[in-house]
């Protein structure tokens, strides 16, 4: 299945970068890098920070928001279809709808008043 805004719930995480934007936590606003490992209530993102180098958060997806960023078709760097560039899109996502085991979240179906 496609990665797209529309099914994001039911896909697959791991790979995608991700930006926490909000969160009953302060500390954790702001952390953004690629997802790493997902479990039933935490994702696990590894950031890139300069003075520190790679680290590893854990943050909870019951109280938080993300934005996650949508790769955008594979194209050659210079190559457009009907004009148009294809630039990545992001998706902001309460972390509640991701609160589920990711084998059982994939197989799960929502309202469609969740998935707008």
């Amino acid at each position: 299945m496609k990665l797209t805004p529309h099914n994001i719930i039911h896909h697959e995480l791991i790979g995608l970068d991700t930006k926490v934007v909000d969160s009953t936590n302060s500390s954790l606003i702001g952390i953004e890098g690629r997802i790493i490992d997902e479990t039933k209530n935490l994702l696990t993102i590894r950031t890139d920070v300069q003075r520190t180098g790679i680290q590893v958060k854990k943050v909870s997806k019951s109280c938080s928001s993300f934005i996650f960023t949508i790769p955008s078709l594979v194209r050659t760097s210079h190559q457009a279809v009907d004009g148009k560039r294809y630039l990545p899109l992001t998706l902001k996502v309460d972390g509640k709808l991701l609160v589920s085991q990711p084998e059982n979240r994939i197989q799960t179906k929502f309202k469609k008043k969740f998935r707008r």
